[in-house]
């Protein structure tokens, strides 16, 4: 009898086990959400900024205690500072940060009554992902790397409820590949909690390629940006060539798309076909051409500049690297343009080449003078102490 109550007892403890073990029942995202969610997030990715926080409004307008909306909007402030302002507006870097704090406690709070929502998961994840990312490009590793964890934590679970939600995969695997490839004290600790896979990234990013629904085109771009980093055994430029003219045929009036394409030209050594094209690009900000804004005239000229500088004309790289410099009496003191600071260090290497150290030296000082908001120090003191040599080059197009 006794004996018979005892297994009763455990068989009990079992079922209590399993029914704390099963996952939450899932939850589908709305579809009138799912749907307002899609044009906002596509108006994003065609920088149509107006439209995407009209769509979010919207979304938050209907659904105020969804995370979904509150990401969105986060988002489109992430993409106003990356893409209007070039990462180049401490004000706009503020903002962003207190949205993605509202849009976190909003998503945990959903989740503590929602368990099942792996799109909640997804919109807490993407936050944290988006805020990893903004810390990667500033080269603030330890931040990177916390909020990346965070980002992973939460895109895993979103997954784990729904294998098929597709779009997970960009955090994951940005992730997998960040954390297997970033260097110093990320890759240390990375080690110690969860080391990364950056071949499983790369696959993770195409799956969400070809079959996200949020996600897919901002794979593509990621991956675009990963296979046209220089040195990187990871690098494909020739696919990374072939997809920005997919995207640039896809978005013909789109600044944000043939600069890509520019880029992705240069890392593939086409020197001349980035310059032509950034000849294209510089005709349409000097004509006012409405999404090609006069913020992005140091990025093209730099650009320029750098195509020249690689084929060692110096001249007409010194002329385009002063053309970019000369905008920054134009910025505002507290933000200057990223491209324009960085175009005074690449004024700085080429009279380091024609050897006049010299001025080299002061106009190396002369960037480090602004404040450093992108790293640019960690290269402009190894200048200070050792010459810009020949060797160097081609070196990367963008800003390090």
């Amino acid at each position: 009898m006794r004996k018979g109550l005892f297994l009763q007892a455990a068989l009990v403890c079992l079922l209590a086990a399993y029914a704390a073990a099963k996952p939450p029942v899932y939850e589908p995202l709305p579809e009138e959400l799912r749907a307002i969610s899609k044009q906002g997030i596509d108006a994003i990715y065609a920088v149509d900024l107006p439209e995407a926080q009209k769509q979010f409004a919207l979304a938050l307008e209907k659904y105020p205690d969804h995370p979904f909306p509150h990401f969105g909007i986060a988002m489109a402030k992430w993409a106003h500072l990356e893409y209007l302002e070039d990462e180049s507006d401490p004000g706009l870097e503020k903002e962003y940060g207190e949205l993605t704090d509202k849009a976190v406690d909003v998503g945990l709070k959903w989740l503590k009554k929602h368990p099942g929502d792996a799109n909640a998961y997804l919109a807490v994840g993407g936050i944290y992902g988006l805020r990893a990312r903004l810390a990667v490009q500033q080269r603030r590793w330890i931040k990177a790397y916390f909020d990346g964890k965070k980002a992973i934590s939460h895109t895993r679970k979103a997954a784990n409820i729904d294998p098929g939600l597709y779009d997970a995969y960009l955090g994951i695997g940005m992730y997998e590949y960040y954390a297997g490839t970033l260097p110093g004290v990320v890759k240390f600790l990375a080690k110690l909690v969860m080391s990364g896979d950056a071949p499983k990234g790369l696959e993770y990013l195409n799956l969400c390629r070809e079959k996200g629904f949020f996600n897919a085109l901002g794979a593509k771009l990621l991956l675009i940006e990963i296979y046209t980093q220089p040195g990187s055994k990871y690098a494909n430029t020739a696919m990374a060539v072939k997809w920005s003219r997919e995207l640039r045929a896809a978005y013909p009036l789109h600044a944000q798309m043939h600069f890509v394409e520019i880029v992705s030209l240069y890392e593939d050594k086409k020197y001349e076909e980035a310059r032509r094209e950034a000849l294209v690009y510089l005709k349409a900000v000097n004509d006012g051409v409405a999404v090609y804004r006069r913020r992005y005239l140091p990025r093209v000229l730099t650009a320029i500049g750098t195509t020249y500088l690689v084929e060692k004309n110096y001249a007409a790289a010194a002329e385009y690297f002063a053309k970019a410099a000369a905008t920054l009496k134009d910025d505002p003191a507290t933000h200057p343009a990223r491209w324009g600071v960085w175009s005074v260090v690449r004024l700085a290497n080429v009279y380091d080449l024609k050897g006049d150290r010299k001025k080299a030296l002061e106009l190396y000082k002369e960037a480090r003078a602004y404040k450093d908001e992108w790293g640019f120090s960690e290269f402009i003191n190894k200048y200070l102490k050792q010459p810009f040599s020949e060797a160097e080059l081609p070196g990367s197009l963008p800003p390090p």
